[in-house]
């Protein structure tokens, strides 16, 4: 029985934004009810099936149907804009009988440094002819093949991408990891030696752990399970312990979220016995443990856990890229420890904590900028507060927080307990009411954003 098709991330290729562009107009034109596909379809003479289709990013669309949403949506030339990129798409799907369309070769997450030069009509006119050579350039790279300097020019670019995970929005690195991940089962194919086939199972590794988070981030658990999976295979037929050891700390991660706090302990545990002690990972996974233990109130297991990692820690040497995702420094533990004491209702140490991570991760011009990072720690802040009475100086912490451009669910899973926690006996507080309806709307988002509307 084949698998029922997920809704397309806007940024994994140019029809998918296009027809995400159209659906968002078409939407826009009137609140309840809204204009349907029919409706549109009939406005620009068009089937709405076929806007449907469109929308979808599994029908090419043609100048027609573009002239026509320019007229009766209020595109304001956007869609025209993306119409050149659009069809150097299709042309390269045809080409190669990608039919239905699968991945783009040159996506729109690979053009832009933030979603919002998408939108911006002036970016992508002056951009369309890079972009249209280069979806052409992309395809020739694409063949399987291991070239001098090749192997090196991968691993630079997955480090670069562990790296981003830590500023740019998960919908939109998600679809460079993944044409990076199709790129190397190209290159496995191809004819290698015993070391260089090693070395692509190990970078091909790091990138599945990196998408296991990324999926997770955009709720997509069923995915972000098969990465973590694919990601221990490939770390054991590798021999590569750093790679195993990361494979369990994620689902211990999964497992806290999920509440399985026991399973989350075992699976941590699992991890320390095969990290390297000299790697970033054997804080990880001791962290992921002190996190379980806090959330069962279990002080001892705690601390003792945490003191494991600030001793493995401090045998670590200073990292060159502290915002690589699988790199720990000190704010980092810091940021594990501010949600432990939160859970162990120790509202001093948390704040400690969560103030330390704020100070040396929040500026933008530092080489360790972390901005998700932060929000999630201010989060931490807020909830340290509201412990100690600070409902005002909570709630609007929070509020803070949840206006930013874009909130990891890892954030929003912290704000859901600030709002439990504040809602509970100070609903009647003013800055409780606004910070609750902020995070209504933020888990409406993201639930919208999984499910691709």
């Amino acid at each position: 029985m084949p698998r029922s098709l997920k809704p397309l991330n806007p940024y994994a290729s140019w029809a998918a934004l296009f027809g995400a562009t159209v659906q968002r107009l078409r939407l826009s034109l009137r609140a309840r009810p809204v204009v349907s596909q029919a409706e549109l379809g009939k406005r620009i003479g068009y089937h709405g099936s076929t806007v449907g289709a469109i929308e979808r990013g599994i029908l090419r669309p043609d100048a027609k149907f573009v002239e026509g949403c320019e007229r009766e949506l209020p595109a304001g030339g956007l869609l025209t804009a993306m119409f050149p990129l659009v069809d150097a798409e299709w042309d390269h799907w045809e080409r190669v009988g990608e039919i239905p369309p699968t991945g783009s070769p040159l996506p729109p997450a690979e053009f832009a440094a933030s979603p919002a030069q998408l939108h911006d009509v002036s970016y992508l006119v002056a951009n369309a002819d890079a972009v249209v050579k280069g979806l052409e350039l992309a395809r020739l790279s694409e063949a399987p093949r291991l070239a001098q300097g090749t192997l090196e020019g991968v691993e630079r670019a997955v480090d670069r991408l562990r790296r981003e995970y830590s500023s740019i929005p998960p919908a939109v690195l998600t679809p460079r990891a993944e044409r990076r991940l199709g790129h190397l089962s190209g290159l496995l194919e191809g004819r290698l030696t015993l070391g260089q086939h090693r070395e692509l199972l190990v970078v091909r590794g790091w990138l599945c752990l990196l998408l296991a988070a990324l999926y997770f981030d955009l709720g997509d658990r069923e995915a972000a399970e098969a990465s973590r999976d694919a990601a221990f295979g490939l770390g054991t037929e590798a021999e590569h312990p750093e790679i195993v050891a990361w494979a369990f700390e994620t689902p211990a991660w999964f497992a806290l979220a999920d509440r399985r706090l026991r399973d989350a302990i075992d699976l941590a545990r699992a991890g320390q016995e095969v990290a390297p002690a000299d790697k970033s990972v054997i804080v990880a996974v001791s962290l992921q443990e002190a996190r379980a233990s806090a959330r069962l109130g279990a002080r001892r297991g705690t601390e003792d856990a945490i003191r494991r990692a600030e001793a493995a820690l401090a045998r670590l040497p200073e990292p060159s890229h502290p915002e690589d995702h699988f790199t720990f420094d000190p704010p980092k533990l810091s940021f594990y420890a501010a949600t432990c004491y939160v859970w162990l209702a120790e509202p001093a140490r948390a704040e400690q904590h969560a103030q330390q991570v704020i100070e040396q991760n929040g500026n933008p011009a530092s080489r360790n900028w972390w901005p998700t990072r932060v929000a999630t720690a201010r989060i931490e802040l807020a909830l340290a507060c509201a412990q100690q009475g600070r409902i005002d100086e909570a709630a609007r912490t929070g509020a803070d927080v949840l206006a930013a451009d874009f909130v990891r669910r890892s954030t929003l899973w912290r704000a859901g307990e600030l709002d439990a926690v504040l809602r509970t006996d100070h609903a009647e507080v003013a800055e409780v009411e606004d910070f609750h309806e902020q995070y209504v709307l933020a888990r409406r988002s993201m639930k919208q954003t999984a499910a691709g509307s």
